[in-house]
């Protein structure tokens, strides 16, 4: 193989080298932009569904309670917030903290359930192991 040859071999492999390498960080740049638009849309029924599952992390789940004191404080069935409470306090990865702060602001928006609420935290807590 002469010089020449090894020379244009080499040119041509570096030439679309440089083309692959623009197209993947092209297609990288492009993802970044369709994350924004594509946000999921947050519900009183997954943040529900975030507190019941065993997987969520802490960090999870102080933004599930958030979100619930936030914007669906207000009680209107009582049986979904005390089944929330009680998910509460047995989930493996919540602490004392989170499990306060929510049966505080849901006493303070609703003082009408503030027995039951009370009734309901001494349940989950002793339902933990």
């Amino acid at each position: 193989m002469d010089k020449t040859t090894l020379i244009l071999g080499l040119a041509g492999l570096l030439v679309l080298f440089t083309v692959l390498v623009s197209i993947y960080v092209w297609i990288g740049r492009s993802k970044t932009h369709a994350e924004p638009s594509s946000q999921a849309v947050i519900t009183f029924e997954g943040m529900c569904a975030l507190i019941h599952s065993r997987s969520t992390s802490n960090l999870q789940l102080n933004t599930a309670v958030d979100t619930i004191i936030e914007r669906y404080g207000h009680i209107e069935d009582f049986r979904v917030y005390a089944s929330l409470l009680e998910a509460l306090c047995v989930h493996p990865k919540t602490d004392s903290k989170v499990i306060l702060r929510f049966q505080k602001a849901l006493i303070t928006a609703n003082p009408k359930y503030k027995e039951q609420i009370e009734k309901t935290l001494k349940l989950g807590l002793a339902a933990r192991k």
